[in-house]
């Protein structure tokens, strides 16, 4: 994903200068001249970061800050201040209102580079653990709604399928009332081992809920990824049956879909009702979806 910035200050020539000494890096720099058209610019565009002048007419940075801070669409944005002021008491009042870091003017260009490449090299790992589900360690489902939209998108421009697997740990509610959180969450960190390492490094892995994970097997139809999903089922029932030393015998049901069969709006829901008919088969089984003509055909029939 693209980083910006958003640069506020009502001086146009440090807006030139600020440019220049960021030409070299991976970021692109959008400005906004007062606190009004920040506050504006930081909902529309959504930055990685802003760069905020203090001492500004109307709106100064503080204000503008607070108003940032205060709103949970711009709330995450690390903000560095920029001020010709270098007094402590203002230094500590930018911290206490939420900013990330604070660069003196006049500014050497590498340490102004340095800063904005350490807020951004923080933002990202900070974004990073918060898509990390704790539990499996797999992506989380924030993760998966903001990279599901780009896996379609690539299916489509270079016209090869995208399968979408459902996996759901069978009678995952009695496991956890039977033997605890302890042994539960176990299970799903096993589950998440054997997907990653039965599934390449170009495939998207995600918890999907409490029970469920969602495989996105790139360029396979759904024959293919069913062969992936028999083979998941086939490791899951082998290496499950016995959980630290509990003989539990734990199996899945796994539905699969394919972008030639399913919308992309619908590719997810399909993968999810393809789950349950997998459990009507009897749980420890992989359902692959038909169009959708085949399949209201059969439930006339």
């Amino acid at each position: 994903m693209s980083q910006t910035v958003l640069l506020v200050d009502d001086s146009i020539p440090l807006h030139k200068l600020v440019r220049a000494q960021l030409e070299a890096e991976p970021v692109e720099v959008h400005s906004a001249y007062d606190g009004e058209a920040a506050l504006s610019a930081a909902v529309s565009l959504r930055p990685t970061m802003i760069l905020l002048d203090v001492d500004m007419p109307e709106l100064d940075g503080f204000e503008v800050c607070r108003r940032l801070k205060s709103n949970p669409v711009t709330a995450a944005i690390p903000i560095i201040f920029l001020t010709a002021n270098s007094l402590i008491c203002d230094k500590v009042r930018g911290f206490d209102s939420g900013a990330a870091d604070y660069v003196t003017k006049p500014f050497k260009p590498e340490e102004l580079r340095a800063r904005v490449r350490a807020t951004l090299r923080a933002k990202h790992q900070l974004d990073k653990t918060a898509m990390v589900d704790a539990q499996s360690g797999l992506w989380n489902r924030s993760y998966l709604d903001l990279h599901l939209k780009a896996q379609l998108s690539l299916a489509r421009r270079t016209n090869r399928p995208l399968s979408c697997l459902m996996i759901e740990i069978d009678r995952f509610a009695m496991l956890a009332a039977t033997h605890g959180p302890s042994i539960s969450q176990e299970a799903i960190r096993s589950i998440a081992r054997i997907a990653l390492s039965q599934c390449r490094a170009e495939d998207l892995i995600c918890r999907y809920s409490e029970s469920k994970v969602i495989v996105l097997v790139n360029g396979a139809n759904r024959a293919a990824g069913s062969r992936v999903a028999e083979r998941l089922r086939g490791e899951f029932e082998r290496q499950l049956a016995v959980i630290d030393g509990v003989k539990l015998g734990l199996t899945s049901s796994i539905g699969v879909v394919d972008t030639l069969i399913a919308s992309d709006e619908a590719l997810v829901d399909r993968a999810d009702a393809a789950v349950s008919r997998a459990r009507q088969c009897g749980r420890n089984a992989v359902f692959v979806a038909r169009p959708a003509a085949d399949e209201a055909h059969i439930a006339v029939a």
